[in-house]
């Protein structure tokens, strides 16, 4: 068995934390591109319900435009590429923030791992202890933005949307409607799961 000194263990941990601190500092970058990618999305499935034969037109033009084909779809068809998009858009969102906050947890140990090298243990800190010393008010008010205002008013939407679209089909059977209402109900679930997780975190 080969022995390896303290110092070579004390090097390699931290470059490990540097190396995890920087995939989340990749992750945060990644995250705000999905939250703006989420409401381009719910912005496009607003202007569906409201517009969308000009939806669907607008769609038809940046077919042609990027792939140098015209897709005929119908309007139907357009209102379940959307609840796609806003499925695949939130399940990458939540997956990001979910492997966001266990990196800071695993990043916490690493801290208190580095700190036991030092007498007062307080020189690996940064993300951990002196991170959530005095938290500030205005970080509270942003937490309680992404993880209480936003989840309920887009499960709110979701909801309101979905059954909007059930009362208009009804009593007519519509495939493309029970696509929708399964599409739907995975992104409640994905909300819910969500917010679970980030209230079980605070």
């Amino acid at each position: 068995m080969i022995e390896v000194s303290d110092d070579i263990k004390f090097q390699a941990l931290h470059e490990h934390y540097r190396d995890t601190f920087s995939n989340i500092k990749g992750s945060i970058v990644l995250r705000d591109k999905l939250t703006l990618l989420v409401f381009l999305v719910l912005g496009i499935l607003v202007l569906y319900t409201f517009w969308p034969a000009d939806t669907l037109t607008t769609f038809s033009q940046i077919t042609m435009r990027e792939f140098g084909i015209a897709v005929p779809i119908g309007a139907e068809f357009l209102g379940s590429i959307i609840w796609l998009a806003l499925l695949f858009t939130i399940i990458r969102y939540a997956q990001t923030v979910v492997y966001i906050e266990r990196q800071y947890v695993y990043i916490h140990r690493i801290e208190k791992e580095l700190s036991e090298h030092y007498d007062k243990g307080i020189s690996f800190t940064r993300e951990g202890e002196s991170y959530l010393k005095k938290y500030p008010k205005f970080s509270n008010w942003v937490w309680a933005l992404y993880m209480i205002v936003f989840p309920f008013v887009l499960a709110i939407i979701v909801l309101a949307k979905i059954v909007s679209e059930l009362v208009i089909s009804f009593p007519r059977f519509s495939l493309l409607a029970v696509l929708n209402t399964a599409i739907a109900t995975c992104v409640l679930i994905s909300i819910i799961l969500y917010v679970l997780f980030m209230h079980r975190q605070k």
